[in-house]
Order: C-alpha cells, then sequence, then structure tokens
C-alpha cells in the first residue's frame, strides 16, 4: 500500500515522551499524530457543599507545521488511550510530528498549556433561584430544578390557603347565620301574609251574604291594611335575604380570586432562576497522562 503523502517509517522522539498506538485491523498501519491527555478536574465549594469530580479523555489533532499547542481543539474520547500497545507496529508509516512537539520533553510544556486552557474553559454550571433561595444540585437539569422549586412553593402556598381559608371561614359563618335568620323571616312574614289574608276573605264573604256585622267588616278592612303592611314587611325580609345571599356570592368569589392571586404568586414560571457557575482552582487540575497518541489515518 502506498504510504501517505508526508508519512515517515521513523521519527526521532525523545524517550520522556510517552506513546501509544491505535490497533489497525486492516494491517495498513498508517498513523497521524495526535496528543492525548487523561485528565481529573475537581470542583469543591465548601459553603455550597460541593465536592465533585470529572474525568475527562482529551484527543487533540496535530499538523506537522503548527507552532502552537492549541488545545481549546481537544475533543472528548469516550476511548481510553492507555489501553492501546506502547510499542510501534513492526512495519509502519507516521505523520510527522511538529517542532513544538519534538522539542517539549516530557510534554512538560503541553501539560502546563493544558491546565491553563482547563483553568479558563472547565466550569460547573448551576441554577439557582432567589425566592425561594434555592440552588440546583450538580448535574441537576433546569427542568428537574423548576420542579423542585415548584415543591416548595406549593408548600408555602398550601401554608397560605390554610390561613385564608380560616379567615374566610369565619366570614362565611356569619352570613350563613345571617342567612338562616333570614329566611325565618321571610317565612313568618309570608305566614302571617297568608293567615290575614284568609281571615280578610271570610269577613268579606260573610258581609256579602249578610252573616257578618257592620263591625266585623270594619275589622276586615283593618285587616286588609295589616295585609298592606305585611307585604311591606316580607318584601324587605326578601331583599334581606337576597342582599347576605349576594354577599355569599361575593364572597365565595373573592375567595377563589384570593386562590387564583396565590397560584399566580406561587408559580415557579414567575420565579427568576438564572444560571451560576463554579470554577476548578489551577491546584485542582490533575493532568494524569499527556502521551503522543497514533491513531489509525
Amino acid at each position: 500500500v502506498e504510504k501517505e503523502k508526508n508519512f515517515k517509517s521513523y521519527q526521532n522522539i525523545d524517550d520522556s515522551i510517552p506513546q501509544y498506538f491505535e490497533m489497525d485491523s486492516s494491517q495498513v498501519n498508517a498513523f497521524r499524530a495526535t496528543l492525548g491527555a487523561k485528565v481529573m478536574v475537581h470542583f469543591y465549594n465548601q459553603r455550597k457543599d460541593i465536592d465533585e469530580s470529572r474525568a475527562l479523555m482529551l484527543s487533540l489533532a496535530l499538523e506537522q507545521n503548527q507552532q502552537i499547542i492549541h488545545w481549546d481543539d481537544a475533543k472528548i474520547e469516550e476511548e481510553d488511550f492507555e489501553k492501546f500497545p506502547y510499542i510501534p507496529p513492526s512495519e509502519a508509516s507516521f505523520q510527522a510530528l511538529p517542532e513544538v512537539v519534538l522539542e517539549d520533553k516530557g510534554l512538560k510544556k503541553a501539560i502546563r498549556e493544558l491546565k491553563e486552557t482547563l483553568y479558563r474553559e472547565e466550569k460547573l454550571t448551576l441554577f439557582r433561584c432567589l425566592s425561594p433561595k434555592m440552588e440546583s444540585k450538580v448535574d441537576e437539569s433546569e427542568g428537574d430544578f423548576r420542579v423542585r422549586v415548584q415543591d416548595v412553593l406549593d408548600d408555602k402556598k398550601e401554608q397560605e390557603i390554610e390561613k385564608l381559608q380560616q379567615r374566610y371561614d369565619k366570614k362565611e359563618k356569619t352570613l350563613l347565620e345571617r342567612e338562616r335568620r333570614a329566611k325565618e323571616r321571610v317565612e313568618k312574614e309570608s305566614s302571617d301574609s297568608t293567615n290575614s289574608m284568609i281571615e280578610t276573605g271570610i269577613a268579606v264573604l260573610g258581609a256579602l251574604f249578610g252573616r257578618t256585622s257592620p263591625t266585623k267588616i270594619g275589622r276586615a278592612f283593618k285587616k286588609g291594611s295589616t295585609i298592606l303592611k305585611e307585604r311591606g314587611d316580607m318584601s324587605r325580609a326578601e331583599e334581606r335575604l337576597v342582599a347576605v345571599q349576594d354577599d355569599l356570592d361575593d364572597l365565595s368569589q373573592e375567595f377563589e380570586d384570593a386562590i387564583d392571586t396565590l397560584n399566580e404568586k406561587y408559580s415557579v414560571d414567575n420565579c427568576k432562576i438564572e444560571t451560576f457557575t463554579i470554577k476548578p482552582r489551577k491546584t485542582d487540575i490533575d493532568v494524569e497522562l499527556c502521551a503522543v497518541v497514533w491513531r489509525v489515518s
């Protein structure tokens, strides 16, 4: 198989630079150069009860003529390159390494630059709410955090509703007692008016058929005046009953409006959720291994 352009069979690489070789199932063994790094980044914040470690496996492609190592371009890898063989195949071709790597004994400069990059870029992103004062847990999604905030808000809302219910129960009890008395008054006035009408009717009929004395007829007309008065009393009693029932309806609507206000007040949708970050300390960035990793081209 024709060797790829700029690939060499041999490179003089300092023994202080670890090397690993990805296995090539095709046996072509043409390798491109990368830098691999195994890193452990630790995040610690005692006040926020954060003690979290994050393992990273990084792979950075190298170009022959590059003069600077740009760890910002590194990609996350799932496969552990340390499991690759550290002895090259007997016959292989390799992409030429840049001088910036060949001259970096032990890859100390690359490691130092990697730490600086991770210090700038690595962070834990968390969520917080100012009211109620809450912060998300590590790896808790915004959706899960909102659910937890809503649970706290629901507890506060239930406490408010309980107090509200007690106040409205007292008002309702007073109005229900007024309604009961008003109904009794209406029933009494209605009964009195009916009895008076019956008595007056009997007296008038007696007069028409000559069985009632003039005195009784006079009483009948007086009774008629009483009926008019009783009807007026009943009308006022009914008005008072209607007024009390209107007050009960208003109280019920007022209570429902108060509940709606509480639902709005204690909705997580009306809470300001913002993000904040926790950065690692430089001393908490541990580059466990940095090596030249030859990958199948």
